[in-house]
């Protein structure tokens, strides 16, 4: 105020911002917004701050951006092994029904030649 420039009354420093959490997952995110925010951080020149939080937000969208591309990564491996796993019930399953199938003409067999068996042993001992 020396009277060799125009009064300017600048109200940037005393802004505040109120921000919510709740899409921030890391504790780390946090605390960093949180320190941004404080009144204890603020700078001598507020339109640094304005620039450092570009940085400071372009950082969380590139980190955003990564636990994405990671996240979308491990979807399209859970759903490619959901499908291998139902292919392979699936021919575990027909593999089972014709084991089964199997088993049941065995079974029938065993009877037959257990029946076939009990006639000769009949015969034989009719035969003594």
């Amino acid at each position: 105020m020396d009277g060799k420039t125009p009064v300017v009354i600048d109200y940037t420093p005393y802004l505040k911002f109120t921000q919510s959490y709740d899409y921030l997952s890391d504790e780390e995110d946090r605390r960093s917004v949180e320190s941004s925010t404080s009144e204890e951080s603020s700078p001598e020149h507020p339109y640094q701050l304005l620039v450092a939080d570009e940085d400071s937000w372009y950082n969380k969208w590139r980190k955003m951006e990564q636990k994405f591309r990671i996240v979308y990564a491990q979807k399209g491996y859970l759903e490619e092994l959901v499908r291998l796993r139902e292919s392979q019930l699936k021919d575990l399953e027909a593999e089972n029904k014709r084991l089964q199938m199997r088993l049941e003409e065995v079974k029938v067999q065993n009877q037959l030649e257990k029946r076939e068996l009990e006639g000769v042993i009949l015969e034989l001992q009719e035969q003594l």
